[in-house]
């Protein structure tokens, strides 16, 4: 009963244009997996007061836990990292388990991340460093930051216009 459930959501699913979703992805509970803009969002949320948990996120996964066909995100050499925030999977699994989170699922690699970053800060993403370490103050911007920002982009941008007429004349 159970199998002809999942082949039968399957199914719906791949009517649907949802794309290829594969049989242990909806019997694990994955299918239902967030897109990379939700999985921000609930990082954005989770770490509003540590914009670098935010940034190693972005750096590490792009902001996703799942693949397409909803299998776990893994990366690294032989595959090794797992998930959002790219845990090492021999290294990390044992401690997550310990603490009850899973890291194949959001919700736990988020949970874990907070541990680790709780007890051990950001060392253990030192390796990416050098694409999450940015100024607080880009991480941080505001609606209204961006349009200052439009603004004087636009006005440098009409400058630069006014100096190559000004050149042609000279």
């Amino acid at each position: 009963m159970k199998m002809a459930l999942v082949v039968a959501v399957v199914g719906v699913y791949s009517i649907l244009g949802a794309g290829s979703v594969s049989a242990a992805a909806i019997a694990t509970g994955t299918a239902g997996f967030s897109t990379p803009a939700e999985v921000e969002g609930l990082i954005r949320e989770r770490f509003k007061e540590v914009p670098a948990m935010i940034e190693i996120a972005r750096c590490e996964s792009k902001f996703r836990q799942y693949n397409r066909d909803g299998s776990v995100l893994r990366g690294g050499v032989g595959g090794g990292m797992v998930g959002v925030y790219q845990f090492f999977e021999s290294v990390h699994e044992p401690g997550a388990s310990a603490l009850g989170h899973n890291l194949h699922t959001l919700e736990g690699n988020v949970a874990y991340a907070e541990h680790v970053h709780d007890t051990q800060g950001t060392t253990p993403w030192n390796s990416s460093r050098l694409c999450w370490d940015v100024p607080v103050s880009t991480t941080n911007a505001t609606p209204s930051d961006r349009a200052s920002l439009l603004k004087k982009i636009e006005l440098l941008t009409q400058i630069v216009a006014l100096l190559k007429q000004l050149n042609a004349i000279v």
